[in-house]
């Protein structure tokens, strides 16, 4: 069954304009307060033509009749080497520009896909520079129990750099297998992963998890803590976290099959 929607108090997009007065201006020497981009809670849907079909178009939005971005996605991606397998799309069909594009950078001869390229292009209108990282896989554990974690750097927004005003500063950032209650409230499976910042892996800044029964929900996606403030992290951030937390995603099933 279809959950409900969620309050739309909760669910906040730089898609659409909320309306009323505009905010008040910030303080002398304070950087202005970002427009957040992502949704803060949100699922992936299969396109229209059904589970069944083999369409490679998927849906983001918090509920099945609120979808907000276009994903075309495929499945296999070895096989669209040195083409992009995964692609965010600034609207709602596969012809809409892209804001962000994974690459799987998979050289041919090691035996897991360990390295993506994440490409965030700018929207006409943010005034963004275009971003391009690596999520690569981080092992740990032991030779029985083997961790693997994926990881990757961005610029961030000065106020999460810990300054007020002046320049991005790199952090780094991990998506983590869990089982915490953060990943079980999603509501999926109680596996999943969560996303922390290696300068402080106490706080959870996202979560997702995979869908355990629905048809056609695939993934559940939320940010948590600080990730869920607009103007801290910056809307960089908020695309890197999600292209890296659904690669993360397809990268296990990928490794299921």
């Amino acid at each position: 069954m279809e959950d409900a929607p969620p309050p739309y108090g909760e669910v906040v997009s730089g898609k659409h304009d909320s309306g009323g007065a505009p905010p008040p201006p910030g303080r002398p020497g304070t950087p202005p307060t970002l427009a957040r981009l992502m949704p803060l809670d949100f699922n992936v849907y299969c396109g229209p033509a059904g589970p069944l079909s083999r369409s490679d178009l998927y849906f983001m939005g918090p509920h099945r009749i609120d979808r907000q971005f276009a994903l075309t996605i495929h499945q296999n991606s070895f096989a669209q080497i040195p083409r992009p397998f995964l692609i965010l799309h600034d609207g709602l069909t596969a012809q809409d520009p892209a804001i962000g594009i994974v690459t799987n950078a998979w050289n041919g001869r090691d035996k897991f896909c360990d390295k993506f390229i994440i490409d965030a292009p700018p929207r006409a209108d943010s005034g963004l520079p275009p971003v391009q990282e690596s999520l690569k896989a981080a092992y740990t554990g032991t030779f029985w129990h083997p961790i693997v974690n994926l990881r990757y750097s961005v610029r961030v927004a000065p106020t999460a750099a810990g300054g007020s005003g002046g320049g991005d500063e790199r952090q780094e950032f991990e998506w983590q297998e869990s089982t915490s209650g953060e990943v079980s409230s999603l509501g999926g499976d109680s596996r999943g992963w969560r996303l922390v910042a290696l300068a402080d892996e106490s706080e959870t800044l996202a979560v997702c998890a995979r869908n355990g029964g629905g048809l056609t929900r695939y993934l559940r996606f939320s940010f948590m803590g600080k990730g869920r403030a607009a103007d801290h992290f910056g809307p960089t951030w908020e695309i890197m976290a999600v292209l890296t937390g659904l690669t993360t995603w397809n990268r296990l099933l990928e490794l299921q099959d």
